[in-house]
């Protein structure tokens, strides 16, 4: 069994909230605990993508999980350049700043 959430129609097209981002990762999390797998997030039509969004959807999971458990469990597509810039730099510096705490 498969899931997707279309992204641009369920949280809008410019996305910017911690509290949007805490609700689509609790999804995702309920979701793969259902044994839905996997996830997918549509980003068809999603414009923007702050780093604060990115970070607390998409960052926190892989930090958490680890990025072998997000591999399997989420698929993201059809992001733009721009989009999937902002979803990789907000993993990047999570994941470093996790590795820093742990040193």
């Amino acid at each position: 069994m498969t899931y997707t959430v279309e992204i641009a129609k369920t949280f809008g097209t410019d996305l910017s909230s911690r509290q949007r981002a805490a609700t689509l990762r609790l999804d995702i999390t309920t979701q793969t605990a259902a044994g839905v797998k996997p996830v997918t997030l549509d980003f068809a039509g999603v414009r923007t993508v702050s780093e604060s969004f990115a970070d607390g959807a998409i960052a926190v999971l892989v930090a958490e999980r680890g990025e072998a458990w997000f591999r399997q469990n989420v698929r993201l597509v059809n992001l733009t350049p721009s989009v999937r810039l902002s979803v990789l730099e907000a993993v990047d510096e999570r994941c470093r700043s996790a590795e820093g705490a742990e040193a």
